[in-house]
């Protein structure tokens, strides 16, 4: 049906382009694959035609790509996305080996950190999801198992618009809310208290997860990245942080409501079986890994953060012989979604550096490093050829059945405008990466665009015109909660 549906869509007038140029990288065995489809593209056909090749009976690429065979005990238990296994891996590793230290810190010298960002630009958008007033947060913060993902308040707000707006004041030091000085600092404090009293945030354990849970996941990964930046600044309370203990110690990675089967994502690169549970693998086992890793530090708590360790192994098993994460298999959103590597990564390398753990040097089950992940990352989601990911690609999981990913054989200039096409902006992502990038690839920063005191404007030598809406605009901060990069300054030595 997926090829009847692609052979439509390119049918309807994709197929009136010239796409000589982008096959001249593929591979023939990549080619041969598209001549099992019932009507191959034209322009496929013309270029087996032109290398003579005799494809014979062959599969197509994408069961190609999935009857391939992962190394043996990288993952533990079932892969059935209701279940939570004992172990997410079933491999050691140096990450298992560590110990959280006394006195645990995220921030070195928290003077020079908050000497470092008061140079940087307050990282606000415009409009008013952007800046809202105190009370419309609290008023949610106050009833948020009322809102999911995508609910709106009356003034038009969600819960990322007042959860970036509490990080932001935590920059801001004090804001002025109409007439009154808001403290970053004590908001923080009152609204974690305040949840802790009424014992509140439960997880919602709402289908697939749905909205709930993902808004759920993602307010977890504020809370714990708030107290681990500020636990030294803010006198949170014993009761505050026997709450948050019990909350991700309670924490169930997995899926609900349902009774069919979904499957984890430990086999989507080899031995694909439908239907996937793509939050496995996706945003919110990142958010739910980095909010485990530093919860459990902050709290001076192993367990949580062996959890967090043992996700993260998990995240490192999913990398297949190429080096490819199934983020790529996203269909039209694989790029978009794939600047988690550089990004979650480079995060993961700041806190483990915090416990004297080079993550950058960590060697992953499939035999490459982390850094040599995140080179990856960069060195192929912002080009125009994206055929080392078509294979993938084509898998179009969690997209909503949306075959626009054909548009990823086209140049970046030639794209339809729509997001989800291109990664996150480069500059944003050498941001977020700049531990990665200023030992590794230094001259990603000319590239791409960088500036030490972020001022919102910048770009570099490559030409990403192609950006609608000011292609020199950059947000400060991607998927993660952290300010990498200022946090990584205030550590250098």
């Amino acid at each position: 049906m997926k090829k009847l549906l692609l052979f439509l869509l390119l049918s309807l007038g994709l197929t009136s382009i010239s796409y000589g140029d982008y096959l001249d990288d593929w591979t023939d065995d990549q080619l041969c694959g598209w001549m099992d489809n019932p009507l191959p593209p034209d322009y496929m056909v013309a270029e087996v035609k032109e290398r003579g090749l005799g494809c014979g009976d062959r599969h197509t690429i994408v069961e190609q790509v999935v009857t391939k065979k992962q190394g043996l005990r990288l993952n533990c238990g079932t892969n059935l996305s209701a279940v939570i296994p004992e172990q997410w891996t079933c491999f050691e590793s140096p990450l298992m080996d560590i110990k959280i230290p006394e006195d645990w810190k995220l921030i070195d010298d928290y003077d020079r950190y908050q000497e470092i960002i008061s140079r940087n630009a307050i990282p606000r958008g415009v409009g008013h999801p952007s800046n809202p007033l105190k009370s419309e947060c609290v008023d949610m913060f106050h009833n948020i198992s009322d809102y999911a993902w995508n609910t709106e308040t009356q003034f038009g707000l969600k819960i990322g618009d007042c959860l970036n707006d509490l990080r932001v004041r935590l920059y801001e030091g004090k804001k002025l809310d109409g007439i009154k000085w808001t403290n970053g600092r004590e908001y923080a404090y009152e609204i974690f208290e305040y949840w802790a009293s009424v014992d509140a945030l439960k997880q919602p354990k709402d289908k697939e997860p749905g909205p709930g849970d993902y808004a759920w996941l993602e307010t977890m990964q504020y809370v714990t990245g708030i107290y681990a930046q500020e636990k030294d600044n803010i006198e949170f309370s014993n009761t505050f942080r026997a709450w948050l203990t019990t909350r991700l110690l309670n924490a169930e990675f997995r899926s609900f409501g349902h009774t069919d089967k979904r499957y984890r994502c430990k086999e989507i690169l080899y031995n694909f079986k439908a239907p996937e549970w793509i939050n496995d693998c996706s945003t919110t086992r990142f958010a739910y890994t980095e909010g485990m890793l530093v919860g459990g530090l902050a709290l001076d708590n192993q367990e949580i953060f062996d959890e967090g360790i043992d996700s993260l192994q998990y995240i490192t098993s999913l990398f297949n012989d190429e080096n490819i994460y199934p983020l790529a298999s996203r269909g039209v959103r694989a790029m978009s979604y794939y600047t988690h590597i550089p990004v979650f990564f480079s995060s993961f390398a700041v806190i483990l550096d915090t416990v004297d753990y080079d993550f950058m040097e960590h060697k992953m089950p499939n035999g490459f490093k982390v850094h040599e992940a995140i080179k990856f990352a960069f060195d192929h989601i912002w080009e125009d050829d994206l055929s080392i990911f078509w294979p993938y690609i084509q898998l179009n999981l969690g997209t909503g059945m949306n075959y626009q990913y054909t548009e990823l054989l086209k140049p970046k200039t030639e794209r339809e405008h729509y997001v989800g096409y291109f990664a996150s902006k480069p500059q944003k992502v050498v941001r977020s990466a700049i531990n990665y990038v200023e030992e590794y690839q230094p001259e990603l920063k000319d590239k791409f665009g960088y500036e030490e005191v972020y001022s919102k404007f910048v770009k570099g030598t490559e030409d990403i015109s192609y950006y609608d809406h000011n292609p020199s605009y950059y947000w400060m901060f991607d998927s993660s909660f952290f300010d990498t990069h200022s946090i990584y300054k205030a550590n250098l030595d």
